[in-house]
């Protein structure tokens, strides 16, 4: 497919279901996915991203080709990066009767070990990122990376994520991150990542 007319735009509401479809899509053989929802399960993956989107505060965008989205970024600054115990409260039921019991078991240990390791530095944190698998190869998720990356160098903020995927680590270091630390979780090596303030724009 030609993206030649991608913008960049930000995500409304409405967007949601699509949305949870695409990152699905994008994250189901994700390691640390396949760990804790199981092989191939998109039905679980688009469950798990249609809960959490609703909770996400921040910057939400899109990457549009017309109508149809493409990819989806979102950051938010600290200490806002985790949700609140009512928020939790609110989308576990929908979480659970999504994914299972033992799913949504492994899934809180996740993001448990996750927010553990969340730095006590002010920080923007980023993630989720991810661009359907029939765009992918596109510069799309590139796009949207360089749309956080201009709001770091504008702000002077520092920027963290967390990736399960080496070869997310590479992509990732084109635009100044580097791996800090790494964390096992739920036997899936994670790489801990930050860019530092004042750094460059690639």
């Amino acid at each position: 497919m030609t993206v030649s007319g991608v913008r960049i735009e930000s995500c409304s509401r409405d967007m949601t279901p699509e949305v949870s479809r695409i990152l699905a899509r994008a994250f189901v053989g994700n390691p640390l996915h396949v760990a804790t929802f199981g092989p191939d399960r998109l039905a679980r993956n688009e469950s798990f991203f249609r809960g959490v989107l609703g909770t996400m505060t921040g910057t939400k965008l899109v990457a549009l080709d017309g109508p149809q989205i493409l990819g989806f970024i979102h950051w938010v600054r600290s200490p806002g990066c985790q949700p609140s115990g009512v928020e939790k409260a609110r989308t576990a039921p929908a979480i659970l009767v999504g994914v299972g019991l033992p799913a949504t078991l492994r899934l809180l240990s996740w993001l448990s070990a996750w927010s553990r390791c969340e730095p006590a530095e002010a920080h923007v944190h980023l993630g989720p990122i991810g661009v359907d698998p029939i765009a992918q190869g596109k510069h799309i998720g590139g796009r949207l990376m360089e749309r956080y990356v201009e709001e770091l160098v504008r702000s002077g903020e520092t920027g963290y994520l967390e990736t399960d995927r080496p070869d997310n680590v590479r992509f990732y270091q084109h635009f100044g991150f580097e791996t800090t630390r790494e964390l096992n979780v739920s036997g899936v090596l994670n790489y801990l990542m930050w860019r530092p303030s004042g750094s460059a724009a690639p």
